[in-house]
């Protein structure tokens, strides 16, 4: 079986390739990994162990657009359904009009065998207008991956056919070790601060960790007197030596890979609570991790703990770990994939 992806976030299309191609799935991705091998984008690393499908790869270039990676996705060349075969699967991100306005082509495919699949794979983007613009094509053909079981609170819900969290292989995160007594957040902000507290809650930030040890990271966070964007070591490195994590959410999504992440390290993550959100019934970040506060100042003093008590901090990294890999490793994430796909 082929699987072709129309991916928007880089980082869970690097994971996407790695865990199909692993399990012995045909698989090539329209997006920054459309050469497996020389990735456009930095975030996580080049692929060489998975080959690149040279008639997906030229069926592209040939387009000769300036965006042709967009061009491909609104538009599916001939070539690369033909690749796909009479049993193959195309996967969707959150920019569905590229899929829906372009659907009578798709469904002339999707005609031509029963085995044949479209699936939207949700990853945190959804809200009520993307639920309705899913919603008519669901009797024509659209299957629904969800990644969160919060998203049923959404008004206007289109349905699933499967839930399948993100994953993380442990083999890749694993080793806290926390000798550094600091808190730590990585994420993406603009060239301030403020910009971005709308979307990710700088003021929770701010206050929980006043007077504390604290660092954060990624892309832009140099602007602000953070660490920069990290490579994947630097990353790792930094959440096995990180005292302790403070999780402050996204808008509107209700957990991210970075929460996972965190936990797949085993640092001991302090979680913001529902509070804060704008949608709080799509929040589950703080339900994941346990230890959480809608009130930043207590959420200071359970930094604090951490920080000036190994043990406590080393017990419940511990335990959300173990949580992490019982919801998001790497072998249950693979199984159920297995089983959805065939």
């Amino acid at each position: 079986m082929n699987v072709l992806l129309c991916l928007s976030h880089s980082i869970e299309e690097y994971d996407q390739l790695r865990l199909l191609h692993s399990l012995g799935y045909g698989v090539a991705s329209i997006g920054g990994y459309i050469d497996p091998a020389h990735p456009h984008d930095d975030k996580r690393p080049a692929l060489p162990e998975i080959p690149m499908v040279a008639a997906v790869k030229a069926a592209v270039d040939g387009l000769g657009t300036p965006d042709n990676l967009g061009v491909a996705q609104s538009r599916l060349p001939d070539p690369i359904l033909e690749w796909l075969g009479d049993d193959g699967a195309i996967v969707y991100h959150h920019h569905l009009y590229r899929l829906f306005g372009q659907w009578r082509h798709v469904e002339d495919w999707l005609r031509g065998s029963s085995r044949r699949r479209v699936i939207w794979r949700t990853v945190g983007q959804s809200l009520r207008n993307n639920e309705l613009e899913a919603a008519p094509f669901r009797d024509r053909g659209l299957e629904i991956v969800r990644y969160s079981p919060k998203e049923r609170s959404i008004p206007g819900y289109a349905g699933e056919d499967a839930l399948i969290r993100f994953y993380k292989d442990p083999a890749d995160w694993e080793g806290w070790m926390g000798d550094e007594p600091v808190v730590l957040n990585i994420a993406q902000h603009d060239a301030t601060p403020h910009a971005r507290d709308q979307w990710l809650n700088w003021g929770f930030w701010e206050a929980a960790t006043d007077g504390l040890p604290a660092v954060f990271a990624g892309p832009h966070t140099e602007k602000i007197g953070g660490l920069g964007t990290l490579s994947l070591d630097e990353m790792q490195t930094w959440l096995r030596r990180a005292r302790c994590y403070l999780y402050t959410g996204t808008q509107p999504a209700s957990y991210t890979l970075g929460l996972i992440e965190a936990m797949m390290a085993g640092i001991p993550v302090v979680s913001i609570g529902p509070g804060s959100m704008w949608f709080p019934d799509l929040f589950e970040g703080h339900e994941i991790v346990g230890n959480w506060y809608d009130d930043p100042a207590k959420a200071r003093e359970s930094l604090r703990t951490l920080l000036e008590v190994p043990h406590i901090a080393a017990k419940i990294g511990a335990e959300q770990h173990a949580h992490a890999l019982a919801l998001f490793g790497r072998d249950t994430i693979a199984a159920q994939w297995r089983e959805f796909l065939g």
